[in-house]
């Protein structure tokens, strides 16, 4: 089940920034931190390659979607590294696919796409809200995106995230993102980012 969302382009835009400046700090498990800056709705030409937050970098026409915007830390807290995500604006109920956790671990994990995983990691629903999937929750949701960026500083969104193995382009995984209440390294995301995959597969078939 697919819903789409009936949001006003106010900006278009193309995704150009991709700063290597400054180096992220991370913490012993590869963990960045970060905050949600904006979103934008935004309009794509995959024809000329803008989507570089994307395996695929080739397309044909243009789409509209959403973009994401996070400043990662570095030691210079002037200095933040700036990153996107850009995904499409379907919520899906349906997981795309599911997968192996990691390799050898027979544990699997329901993978939706990259819209859905946002919205669950960075809290914009809970997985119970998750699992009713109601008209409501598309209220909700349609309504945080609206109004995001007219956040105070102190309100945007934390997040603790890794990047892509084996990219050319050092980009932001979206499967290895979460929420957090805190940019203090010593916490321990590996073992945050277990119970959330717990909570999202509650009873998927090991």
């Amino acid at each position: 089940m697919k819903k789409k969302f009936n949001v006003n382009l106010k900006d278009i835009t193309k995704d150009l920034s991709l700063s290597k400046s400054k180096v992220v700090i991370k913490d012993d498990n590869g963990y960045f931190r970060g905050k949600l800056e904006k979103i934008e709705l935004v309009e794509v030409d995959y024809n000329e390659q803008v989507d570089i937050n994307s395996e695929r970098l080739v397309d044909e026409g243009r789409k509209i979607q959403l973009r994401f915007n996070f400043l990662l830390y570095t030691d210079d807290p002037n200095a933040q590294v700036s990153k996107n995500i850009l995904v499409g604006t379907n919520l899906n109920k349906e997981p795309i696919s599911s997968k192996y956790k990691t390799r050898g671990n027979k544990k699997m994990k329901n993978v939706f796409n990259k819209f859905t995983e946002l919205c669950l990691r960075l809290g914009f629903m809970s997985t119970d809200e998750f699992e009713e999937f109601d008209e409501n929750l598309n209220n909700k949701i349609q309504k945080i995106l609206e109004t995001y960026n007219e956040r105070n500083d102190d309100e945007k969104i934390s997040i603790a995230a890794r990047f892509m193995e084996d990219k050319e382009k050092i980009v932001i995984n979206p499967f290895e993102i979460i929420k957090v209440d805190t940019i203090d390294y010593a916490e321990n995301i590996a073992n945050k980012m277990e119970n959330f995959h717990m909570s999202v597969n509650r009873g998927l078939e090991k």
